[in-house]
């Protein structure tokens, strides 16, 4: 019975992560469709937001001097990487895309990346924000064993790829 009872609540939990994550919302004020809270790569395949993504994704071309350091470096192994963003925000639209170029050609492993979606009043229901503070987006947040690195917020210095490298090699 008990183990019956334990493979019901790990179901149950299973379930209710899976349905929380790439969450639709429409926006009152403009009527659009916007993800919000725990985001995948996934999200971004859904029809309203596929085509800026691609577009995006398609035309960015990294430094491949700077991707190739990004490989050659062995970073990820206590790094994490929090990105809050919104997919009704023109430099979210522009920078994540590019992001994941990123992680595609320097082969950074997905499973250190969290993305969370804000709406226009820059909240998420989710409680993975709580004590994060931001005021722009997108913000990268990089983490090293759980402290905080450094972080890229709304653009970039250099390049993406450049700002990446440098705060992952500090």
């Amino acid at each position: 019975m008990k183990t019956i009872l334990s493979i019901f609540i790990v179901l149950m939990l299973f379930q209710s992560c899976s349905i929380t994550k790439n969450k639709m919302i429409t926006d009152k004020r403009t009527e659009r469709k916007e993800l919000v809270g725990k985001v995948t790569r996934e999200g971004f395949k859904k029809e309203e937001f596929k085509t800026w993504f691609d577009k995006g994704y398609k035309e960015y071309q990294p430094k491949e001097e700077i991707v190739n350091k990004l490989k050659a470096v062995s970073l990820y192994k206590a790094v994490t990487i929090k990105i809050i963003f919104g997919t009704w925000c023109g430099d979210s639209r522009r920078e994540i895309p590019r992001f994941f170029k990123i992680v595609d050609v320097a082969n950074i492993p997905e499973n250190i990346i969290g993305l969370t979606a804000v709406d226009t009043k820059k909240s998420s229901q989710d409680k993975n924000l709580e004590g994060i503070k931001f005021t722009r987006i997108p913000t990268f947040i990089f983490y090293r064993n759980g402290s905080e690195i450094g972080r890229i917020v709304e653009s970039t210095e250099k390049s993406l790829e450049e700002d990446l490298l440098k705060i992952l090699t500090k």
